[in-house]
Parts: C-alpha cells; sequence; structure tokens
C-alpha cells in the first residue's frame, strides 16, 4: 500500500514516534508471518502498519472497529480501577478534592463568602458521594465521546479518508482537552482530565484534511485570487494556520473550522423555499465544495478530498434556500447516490446533520422516486411524527397516548436521517414528567406503579426502579424498568432442545443468516452441546446499567450481580435457538448471550452475539474474558431462575 493523498508519514506521525509503537511490530510480524515483505525503514514499517488496517477494515470491520474502542478506551480514558479492578480509591481521592476545591473556587469568584465559610477544607460524606458519582458519570461521558470518534473513523463513510489522517486524529485527541473558542485552539490534555474528548465535526474533519493537503502542494492556505480582500486581521490568522497545517496540528486546524462552522451556522435563514441542484458523477468537485463554504452544513462533502472521491462513485441532489436576492445558496437537504441507490440522505440540523423538521416534507418529494427509498419510509414517519409532537408541546397541548408511546419510544426507537439518536427526543423528554407521563403509557393508575421497592404492593401492576432479589419471583408485575423509558427488562420465552447441532446450524443457513467463523468455532467445539429433550424456558434481557453498573462492569461482575437478582446462565444453545426466533431484530441491534463461555481457535473466551447490520441477520461471537470490561449500554439474555430450584 503506497500512502498517497498527502504529508509522507514522516513529516505527521514523526512527533508520534509510530514505526516503534507495539501495534506496528505486531502488524509487521503478522504479516511477515504470512509471507509479506516489509522493509525495515519507518516508511516500510508504517506502510505495512496502515495496509494491514485497510485490510482490517474491509475483512471483519466490526470486530477491528469493536477490538480498537476497547484497546482506546481503556488507553485513553482516565483510569478509576486497580489492576485486580478494585476502585482507586487513592486516585478517587485526589479527583473528588479537585472538584470539590473548583466548587469552592467558583464560589469565592462570585463573592459567596458566607457560603464558602461552611465548605471546609474536605468535603462532607455526603458531599464526597456526590463528588465520586460526578466522577464516574464524567468517565462515561469520556468513553461515549471517544467512541463516537472511533465508530466514525472506522465506518464505511470514512473510507474517503486516508489511514494516515485518521491515526493523526486518534492520536491527536490524545492530547485535546478543552476548546478556547478565543483562540481557536485546545489546551493540552492531561493524565487525570475528567474532561470529555472533543465533539466530532464531520465538516471540520474532512476540511482539516484539505488544509494539511493544500499546505503540502500549495506551501499556504491563502488564497491568492482573493489576496487583496483580506484584512491584516485574516493574514495574520492565516499565517498562523499555515503554521499549523505545516506540522501537522490537528487540533489547531480542527478547533479553527469548528469555530467558523458555528459563526456560519447562527447566520442561517429560516425559509424553507428553495431549489434542487444536481451533481452528476464525475462532475468538477470544486463546483460542488464551492456551495459549502461558509454555509456549517457539517458535511463532510465540505472538503474537497471526500468531495472528489464521493464525486467519483456516486452523485448529489442537493437543496438550497434562497437568500434575501432570491439565489439559492443555503444548503439544508443532501441526498448521495450510488449506482442510482440512495446512500445517504442528510440535513443540517446539529453536528449528527438531521433534518431540520421543516425539510422532512421537501426531501420525501424528491428521493421517494429513487431506487432504495423504502428504507427512509420509517425516518419520514417518525419525522413526521416527532415535528406534531414538537408542535404540540410548544403550544402547550397536552399528548394523546399514542404520542406519548411515541415519544418515550415504548414500541420502537425513533429513528432519524442524521448520525445516531435524534437530540430533540431527549429535548422533548426533558420537558415531561414521567411520573405524569408514565400511566398513560403503561395502561395503569399511579397507584398502580411502585417507584421504589418500598412502594410495591398486591395492586402494583408496573415497578420502575433498580432491580432488587427476587424481583422477577413478583408474578404481578407486568412490567419492569430499571428507569424509565430507557430501561425497560424484557422478558421472553424460548423453546430450546430436541435438536442437534449439525440441525440448528442447517437451519441458520437455511433461514439466511450469517454465521461468523469463531461463532462457528463455538458451534464446532465440543465444550456446545443440545439436550435431547425439547424444553421452555424463560429468558430475560436487560442492560449492564440496569444491573446497578451506570459505568459500565466485567464480565465476572456482571454474572455475579445476575445471579444476584434471580437469573443464571443460559446454555449455550440458546444462541443459536434465539438467533432463529428474533428475525425482526432492528437493524444496528446486537446483544450478547450470558453463557458459560467457549474458547475459540485463538485461545478467547466467548459468547454468542446476536447482531442485526447492514449484511443481514449474524450469529456472531465475542471476548467475554473474566476480567473483560462491558460497557453500560451492553445488552446479555439470561436464563430466568426455574422458581422450583431456587426454592
Amino acid at each position: 500500500m503506497s500512502v498517497e493523498g498527502g504529508p509522507e508519514p514522516e513529516s505527521v506521525m514523526g512527533k508520534f514516534e509510530l514505526h516503534k509503537r507495539p501495534e506496528v511490530d505486531q502488524s509487521v510480524t503478522r504479516l511477515r508471518s504470512h509471507g509479506r515483505k516489509v522493509e525495515e525503514t519507518k516508511q516500510g514499517r508504517i506502510s505495512a502498519h496502515f495496509g494491514f488496517i485497510e485490510k482490517a477494515l474491509r475483512m471483519d470491520r466490526g470486530h477491528f472497529v469493536a477490538d480498537v474502542k476497547s484497546d482506546l478506551t481503556r488507553e485513553f480514558t482516565i483510569n478509576l480501577q486497580n489492576e485486580d479492578g478494585s476502585e482507586d480509591t487513592e486516585r478517587i481521592d485526589l479527583l473528588v478534592q479537585g472538584l470539590f476545591d473548583s466548587e469552592k473556587d467558583i464560589l469565592r469568584r462570585r463573592g459567596m463568602g458566607e457560603e464558602l465559610e461552611e465548605y471546609g477544607d474536605t468535603p462532607k460524606p455526603e458531599d464526597y458521594e456526590k463528588f465520586r458519582q460526578q466522577i464516574y458519570d464524567k468517565k462515561a461521558e469520556q468513553e461515549k465521546t471517544l467512541g463516537n470518534w472511533i465508530d466514525y473513523l472506522g465506518s464505511e463513510e470514512a473510507d474517503y479518508y486516508p489511514v494516515w489522517f485518521k491515526y493523526l486524529a486518534i492520536r491527536s485527541l490524545q492530547k485535546m482537552g478543552k476548546r478556547d473558542r478565543d483562540i481557536g485552539d485546545y489546551s493540552k490534555r492531561s493524565a487525570n482530565t475528567l474532561q470529555p474528548f472533543p465533539d466530532l465535526s464531520r465538516e471540520s474533519f474532512s476540511r482539516t484534511l484539505d488544509a494539511i493537503k493544500k499546505m503540502q502542494s500549495e506551501k499556504t492556505l491563502l488564497d491568492f485570487e482573493k489576496i487583496n480582500d483580506y484584512s491584516d486581521d485574516e493574514l495574520s490568522a492565516l499565517a498562523e494556520l499555515d503554521r499549523a497545517a505545516a506540522k501537522g496540528d490537528f487540533a489547531k486546524l480542527y478547533a479553527n473550522f469548528q469555530n467558523e462552522i458555528e459563526r456560519e451556522r447562527r447566520e442561517r435563514g429560516e425559509s424553507t423555499a428553495g431549489q434542487w441542484r444536481h451533481f452528476p458523477q464525475g462532475s468538477n468537485p470544486e463546483a460542488l465544495v464551492s456551495t459549502l463554504e461558509g454555509k456549517g452544513t457539517e458535511w463532510c462533502t465540505a472538503g474537497l478530498s471526500v468531495a472528489q472521491d464521493q464525486l467519483q462513485s456516486g452523485e448529489f441532489y442537493i437543496y438550497y434556500t434562497y437568500d434575501k436576492d432570491r439565489k439559492p445558496t443555503d444548503p439544508r437537504v443532501a441526498i448521495f447516490l450510488v449506482n442510482g441507490q440512495i446512500s445517504e440522505v442528510r440535513g443540517v440540523y446539529g453536528k449528527d446533520q438531521d433534518l431540520e423538521l421543516d425539510f422532512v416534507d421537501i426531501a420525501r418529494e424528491k428521493y421517494k422516486d429513487f431506487s432504495g427509498s423504502e428504507r427512509y419510509e420509517k425516518k419520514d414517519r417518525d419525522m413526521k411524527f416527532l415535528s406534531t409532537v414538537e408542535k404540540k408541546m410548544n403550544a402547550s397541548e397536552s399528548l394523546s397516548k399514542g404520542e406519548l408511546v411515541f415519544l418515550y419510544e415504548i414500541d420502537s426507537p425513533i429513528e432519524g436521517f442524521g448520525h445516531g439518536a435524534d437530540p430533540r427526543v431527549a429535548e422533548l423528554r426533558s420537558q415531561r414528567d414521567p411520573k405524569v407521563d408514565a400511566p398513560i403509557v403503561l395502561e395503569c393508575q399511579p397507584d398502580e406503579i411502585a417507584w421504589g421497592q418500598d412502594q410495591i404492593g398486591e395492586n402494583t401492576r408496573s415497578y420502575i426502579g433498580p432491580l432488587f432479589p427476587d424481583i422477577f419471583k413478583l408474578q404481578n408485575l407486568e412490567n419492569i424498568y430499571a428507569s424509565f423509558p430507557e430501561g425497560k427488562i424484557r422478558k421472553s420465552d424460548l423453546g430450546i432442545g430436541g435438536k442437534t447441532k449439525n440441525e440448528l446450524v442447517n437451519e441458520l443457513k437455511a433461514n439466511g443468516i450469517k454465521i461468523y467463523e469463531y461463532a462457528q468455532d463455538m458451534l464446532d467445539s465440543s465444550e456446545f452441546t443440545t439436550q435431547p429433550s425439547p424444553e421452555q424456558i424463560n429468558l430475560v434481557r436487560l442492560k449492564v446499567r440496569d444491573l446497578g453498573f451506570p459505568n459500565g462492569a466485567t464480565t465476572d461482575r456482571i454474572y455475579a450481580k445476575a445471579e444476584e437478582l434471580g437469573l443464571e446462565l443460559c446454555p449455550a444453545e440458546v444462541g443459536p435457538h434465539q438467533r432463529l426466533k428474533d428475525i425482526d431484530q432492528p437493524l444496528g441491534e446486537w446483544y450478547r448471550i450470558a453463557m458459560k463461555q467457549i474458547t475459540d481457535r485463538r485461545g478467547d473466551p466467548k459468547v454468542f452475539d446476536l447482531a442485526h447490520n447492514d449484511d443481514g441477520l449474524w450469529l456472531d461471537s465475542y471476548f467475554a474474558y473474566p476480567a473483560y470490561e462491558w460497557s453500560a449500554d451492553g445488552g446479555f439474555v439470561f436464563r430466568l431462575r426455574n422458581v422450583s430450584q431456587a426454592a
């Protein structure tokens, strides 16, 4: 592989000494063991490593990204545990004291001397616990914001970027603290910081690549056609950016473009009147990019490098609203087609590129006639319904039961056109009172809902609160939520037994279900058995946070806590049986079977992983070392302990 499209790795990667890192050693060793020749030079080792990454993304993207996320989360985020998994109380004490001192400093600067006197030199026990929880909340936010970057850089959408640039971004993130909007740069990140990682801005990312590449080819970021239009301040700022681009200062360039986009977004008009413009495949990318410059779209297409690659593989339809002179200049909707098939529909609401609600119908009228439009029907319905809910709430009107069920995502997740969850859902929910809405949604009287263990009575039909031992023995509970609405505990039944391993495999294949090679290792293992007689068992599906671990937990801790609650590990055959049953699994969802681990060909302990991605339904596998740290959002299926067995 050649490292093209930008500075040579030595000039950008030199500060990281990438060629000496252990991950490069591993890639080189692995390639040489397969007969590949790798030059023992900086360039040779780095190119070999980047080539290995590209191949991993092509051949096994999901697992590779998951492994990278796990490794970088441990390396980049603050560590609050000792090597044995216990809490690092010494570090927690230091961090608590730091938060306590910061709070005192705020009072001091506000002139609140009377309140300050009550604080003392160290936090009170109740304050200590408050700060301790804040620390874990901030760690969770670090993991989330870092995960956003890793998921994006490992996605197919980011395949337009060269690997060297992705690596530059990741290693730069490790050192980026808080953004200073006044100077347009990030502070240096310290080892004990609780600061989250920078927000992911796809347009800023794309424009940062353009700046580095332009600096290499043209030796300046100045546009000489506009040289006479620059003010002295602008020339000074561009000279500073030239220096940043020359040395590959990702943080400085990225912060600058974030500031620009935020200024541009504030100038956007509110009118929906406008017109569509077509940019055919193979057309001039500069013509496309020129219409996006200075508009704050957050689209990666605003960068020339990405636009060039996209127009080589597909075409764009972009809707522009009119400016005050009735010229279509403000981009609001983008439809990207590849081989006549819709690849993306994006808007300009927020950094995740959701459609503004007033533009949903405009977008649909255009994309409905393109191949692949059926994939967007639910998004269209959901956004229209969300618009109705938003307008009613803004007018202080009551919501119907159906509207509340929709807003709380009881039946299905709300799907938008952007990346991830639409932020407006959380914004609207924050204005609601769950204790008022829950009885309507759950079809209960207020006194039939217990919001804690001490409120449970013989008339209780729904429980919302922390799980406790023997909760699943309470037969009168129709609904159980660890938190409302996101902490719903799903109970179901499943038939197992009566089929051999080969019969299960054949049935999976007959139903078009794909079996990952390491999941096949598990099926082929002597540790995988099936029982001869059919049996109906009860399953409970929940998330790690529902077990009382808001910041995630190890496999051993998850299994132990589940046992306390009256749950047990599933027989291994639950994996293929549940895969066959859950054929309507939502796209993008995955969860694991809590089971005794089975070792694969590499000696790694695995559990079954049920996933639905763009390639279809999968029986997959996932690492489950006893000390492996699972995220709080990780989903597991346990078997409900038989009441007679428990007795």
